[in-house]
């Protein structure tokens, strides 16, 4: 589990990360845009099934927080798209994590979807590592040094980004990424994933730090023990109190949250630098989340991915 020691009142980059990238729609947005090369409103709209409105929000969303540049589809012309920006790109590592978790532990069958590395023609698979040693990182591995507030702001944003049945986020055709968002798809789920990863376990533990509504947080926690990924059992002390574990299955989610938390720290912290310090205790060196091909051991960018829809 995730060991932390709090510094000192931080402005939070990782809950700003949290709030731009949580969002099941989100995530398939940039599987199109990443894998597909979708830059096309009409396109996003027909490959996906969303409803233009919600669309137009998540668009609107990331090239405000300029994950996306809307420009011209040619040069002087009217029509415009939105095309990835570097910082869009660099979510490469976000969108192959929840793949790998949704074909692990979301597929009933054969996988939908697939990432192929081209250098040799294997599957992407356990693909976030340490960029050090290029191990896999379990959660319970890596320590971090925090300026985060211990206690949240409200965030009225997240009341509009709400949680999206499989059946939709499928509506076009099957997909492991939807499959992973719609377990822990919408910011609040996000943030109470974090939490636990942070060792928090207990309901008022968790409405304390994220400032959520108890009704909101009762009806998130039913969803994710329903889903596999928290269980419950008494606390030692007081066995009237239940209190809330990570599953194996739940830690096996940690590579999403890990590489949205790297993201933020690149992009967001600012000139106060990265609110988290991470560690990755087997080989004692600064943890960043790197792509690396379980076959090959090469160190994998967009331009080396070939995606497959399966079905």
């Amino acid at each position: 589990m995730l060991q932390h020691e709090i510094l000192s009142d931080s402005s939070c980059s990782v809950e700003r990360s949290f709030e731009i990238l949580g969002g099941a729609w989100t995530f398939l947005v940039l599987r199109e845009a990443l894998f597909e090369n979708v830059v096309q409103f009409d396109s996003f709209q027909t490959n996906l099934g969303i409803a233009r409105e919600s669309l137009k929000r998540v668009l609107n969303r990331l090239v405000r927080n300029e994950v996306m540049d809307h420009r011209p589809l040619v040069p002087g012309g009217l029509r415009k798209g939105y095309f990835l920006t570097e910082r869009g790109r660099d979510l490469l590592p976000a969108l192959v994590a929840a793949l790998n978790w949704g074909e692990a532990w979301a597929s009933d069958g054969p996988a939908p979807e697939r990432l192929i590395h081209k250098n040799c023609g294997y599957p992407l698979e356990q693909a976030v590592v340490c960029s050090h040693c290029h191990t896999a990182v379990d959660p319970r591995d890596v320590s971090f040094k925090s300026r985060i507030k211990s206690r949240s702001k409200g965030r009225e944003k997240f009341a509009k980004m709400r949680y999206v049945e499989q059946a939709l986020l499928e509506r076009q055709r099957p997909s492991s990424i939807a499959r992973t968002m719609a377990t822990i798809g919408d910011p609040w789920s996000f943030l109470i994933i974090r939490e636990c990863f942070y060792g928090i376990r207990r309901f008022d533990a968790f409405q304390q730090r994220l400032s959520i509504a108890s009704n909101i947080l009762t009806a998130r926690l039913k969803r994710l023990i329903a889903a596999g990924v928290l269980r419950t059992q008494p606390v030692a002390d007081q066995p009237h109190l239940s209190e809330y574990r990570l599953t194996e299955k739940g830690m096996a989610l940690y590579a999403v949250p890990l590489t949205i938390i790297a993201w933020g720290d690149k992009w967001l912290a600012g000139a106060n630098g990265p609110p988290l310090i991470l560690t990755h205790n087997r080989c004692d060196h600064a943890f960043s989340a790197e792509l690396r091909c379980h076959s090959c051991d090469m160190a994998v960018t967009l331009d080396d991915v070939e995606y497959q829809a399966l079905t």
